[in-house]
C-alpha cells in the first residue's frame, strides 16, 4: 500500500478545510436583543435576568433591571434589520461577519430630535456565539437607563 507523504496530506488538509469553515461562515445569524430598563428606584429584576443580573449590576451601577421585550430575528450577513425600542429609540442591526465561533455585528440607535432622526450609539461588537453581551446605557425619562443585551447563533 502507498503512503502520501506527510506534506502533501497537510497540503489537501489545508485546502479543504478553509473551504468549509468559508462556507459555514456564511450562514444567517440568529440575533437575539433584549431591551432592558435599568433603575436605581428599586432592587426588583425580571426573571429572566437573574443570571445577568451581576455583570449588569457591575457594568452599569443600577439596582432594578426590567425586561421589557425581547426581539430575535435571523439575518443574513451584510443585511440589517430595524426595530423600535422603547423611550422612543430605534435599533438597526447589522450583521457583519461570522469568524468561526463569533460573531461580529453592527448595533446603531436612534432617537428623534426635532424632526430628525439623530444616532446616540454607534457600534461593532464581535461576540462569542451564544451568551449575553450588555450594551448600553442610554438615557430614559426619570433617571433610568435603556441598556440592550446582544446575543448571536
Amino acid at each position: 500500500m502507498r503512503r502520501w507523504p506527510a506534506f502533501l496530506l497537510l497540503l489537501v488538509m489545508g485546502l479543504v478545510g478553509p473551504v468549509y469553515t468559508w462556507a459555514d461562515d456564511k450562514k444567517p445569524v440568529n440575533v437575539e436583543v433584549w431591551v432592558i430598563r435599568a433603575t436605581t428606584k428599586n432592587k426588583e429584576i425580571s426573571k429572566e435576568l437573574k443570571s445577568l443580573a451581576e455583570t449588569l449590576k457591575k457594568q452599569f451601577k443600577y439596582t432594578g433591571f426590567k425586561l421589557e421585550k425581547r426581539i430575535a430575528k435571523r439575518v443574513e450577513l451584510g443585511k440589517s434589520f430595524k426595530a423600535d425600542l422603547i423611550g422612543g429609540y430605534k435599533l438597526t442591526l447589522t450583521a457583519k461577519a461570522r469568524l468561526s465561533k463569533r460573531v461580529q455585528l453592527q448595533l446603531a440607535v436612534s432617537k428623534r430630535v426635532g424632526k430628525k432622526d439623530k444616532t446616540v450609539l454607534n457600534t461593532t461588537v464581535t461576540i462569542k456565539a451564544g451568551p449575553l453581551l450588555p450594551v448600553g446605557g442610554l438615557p430614559l425619562k426619570g433617571g433610568d437607563k435603556l441598556i440592550l443585551a446582544v446575543r448571536a447563533r
